[in-house]
């Protein structure tokens, strides 16, 4: 029988913040290599403008991303320490 007690969290609050920490946590590092890479595929590519153009793209979706996911944690976090002050 396994007597490991299952995780609990204080609050809902606490989960949802678990949750996106580990997402960022685990994005970052994802989203660098996969823009190193596709860099490293740029320079190769050579004249072939269609797949410069669509790793470009692939390197902006990346990026924009990025932005939503830590963009929105830190306007949640301000909301956050706003109402919760208040």
């Amino acid at each position: 029988m396994n007597n490991a007690p299952p995780i609990q969290f204080t609050g809902l609050d606490n989960l949802l913040w678990g949750i996106v920490s580990t997402v960022q946590f685990y994005s970052l590092p994802i989203m660098a290599i996969s823009i190193a890479t596709l860099g490293v595929l740029l320079i190769y590519s050579g004249d072939d403008t269609d797949r410069k153009s669509r790793l470009k793209s692939h390197i902006f979706n990346i990026l924009l991303g990025g932005l939503l996911v830590f963009g929105a944690t830190s306007i949640a976090g301000i909301l956050k320490t706003f109402l919760t002050s208040h």
